[in-house]
């Protein structure tokens, strides 16, 4: 099967700086200048960046890329590509790893030059520094819920979220009374949980118990949770 060079559009409703006409021209001037036959030019109109699940062009391409049919892509910026520093990384990598070459007119990327590939270096560099960041600030975010008594992470059966701290609920606090009840009568995992599907006491995702679920139940040490 033979490759493809592929020309990427993207505008957005917002931003008329970019418009098809303009990224066509800049795309076709490239290949006209290296001697480079554009097979195709796959456009995404009036969509944002953060549109990415609507982008139809983008998860062509992509397709493509992943299946080795791609030889190069072409696009007028990364802005114009990718929504932010980790799409970008990510997609870039999928190249790298089809051995498909990526050009991004404005800031010069190209994978098959040493500049290029130095480029995505940085790019990867950044990505992890990034990445490193946001998990610290989470950490940080988690530490200082505990620490002040607000809730954090998946609200816990029995309990309803009230902002950042967790009041009882009513409902569920009943379903965890008769579990404890049924399980000091020594009646199975299996058995309560088959009690509580006949009796229609709900999970909070409104799927049927299991006796996995019953054990977690049990074994949850819950007097501490409102605290978080």
């Amino acid at each position: 099967m033979k490759k493809k060079i592929i020309g990427y559009i993207r505008t957005s409703t917002d931003r008329q700086g970019n418009s098809v006409t303009l990224q066509t021209h800049k795309i076709t001037d490239y290949c006209e200048k290296n001697n480079l036959f554009l097979d195709e030019l796959i456009v995404d109109e009036g969509l944002s960046g953060k549109d990415i699940k609507k982008r139809k062009g983008y998860h062509q391409i992509m397709e493509m890329i992943e299946k080795n049919g791609v030889d190069t892509l072409i696009v007028l910026s990364l802005s114009r590509w990718g929504r932010n520093l980790k799409q970008n990384y990510e997609s870039i990598e999928v190249m790298i790893n089809t051995d498909t070459n990526f050009v991004s007119l404005k800031e010069q990327v190209d994978l098959s030059s040493p500049m290029g590939r130095f480029m995505v270096n940085m790019m990867s560099s950044l990505y992890q520094m990034e990445r490193e960041m946001i998990s610290e600030r989470v950490s940080d975010i988690l530490k200082d819920k505990k620490e002040n008594g607000k809730v954090y992470g998946v609200t816990p059966f029995g309990f309803t979220r009230d902002g950042d701290f967790l009041v009882p609920n009513t409902t569920e606090q009943k379903t965890l009374n008769k579990i404890q009840s049924l399980r000091t009568k020594d009646v199975s995992y299996q058995k309560i949980s088959d009690f509580l599907n006949r009796n229609k006491h709900n999970k909070k995702n409104g799927k049927k118990w299991t006796r996995y679920d019953v054990f977690h139940i049990i074994k949850t040490e819950r007097k501490n949770i409102p605290n978080g």
